[in-house]
């Protein structure tokens, strides 16, 4: 079976075209829904005071705000977090891969990798925690894992006050004596 050149040429050309008009439907949609940040930050630290008493510090490698639509900040390459307590001394800290921080209604999203460690030295790992800056709390519907001096705690959903000092473990699926 022989094939003319110019239907060769002819088929070659449609299928470049045709897959050149996907490419760019694909860069259309992709490129629409991408947002600029109207600030970025390198090397961010910042303190939140309360009646001039230093209550939170955050830092992180980049901090980026983004003003369109909900206004919000987000620690894409990880995020440091300490409470203070009314004399200054850390409460509770928390580390994740990355937050989000929407500004207007006080709340933070951690995840990948959350740990939060308290003043008792009992720590918290999980994949998502939001904090919610106006009551105070953070909780989770994720799987945890708290480790005291004495047990291990696993269980899935967590409430807690921001200190990490008084929580509550939903579903436990298992606690492991230490000693």
């Amino acid at each position: 079976m022989k094939f003319a050149p110019i239907s060769v040429f002819s088929f070659s050309i449609f299928l470049l075209f045709s897959s050149c008009e996907n490419d760019i439907k694909k860069v259309e949609e992709e490129t629409k829904e991408f947002k600029f940040p109207s600030a970025t930050y390198k090397d961010y630290d910042a303190l939140y005071s309360d009646s001039n008493l230093v209550r939170i510090r955050i830092t992180g490698k980049i901090m980026e705000q983004y003003s369109e639509g909900i206004a919000h900040d987000e620690f894409k390459e990880g995020v440091h977090i300490w409470f203070y307590d009314k004399e200054g001394k850390v409460e509770s800290e928390l580390t994740a891969n990355t937050a989000t921080r929407e500004r207007l209604n006080n709340k933070m999203y951690a995840n990948g990798n959350v740990i939060v460690f308290n003043k008792k030295g009992d720590k918290l790992n999980t994949e998502h925690l939001i904090w919610d800056g106006n009551t105070h709390k953070v909780h989770t519907e994720d799987f945890v894992k708290i480790t005291t001096k004495e047990k291990i705690i696993m269980g899935k959903g967590l409430e807690s006050d921001e200190t990490f000092t008084n929580y509550k473990v939903r579903n436990i699926r298992g606690t492991v004596m230490l000693h």
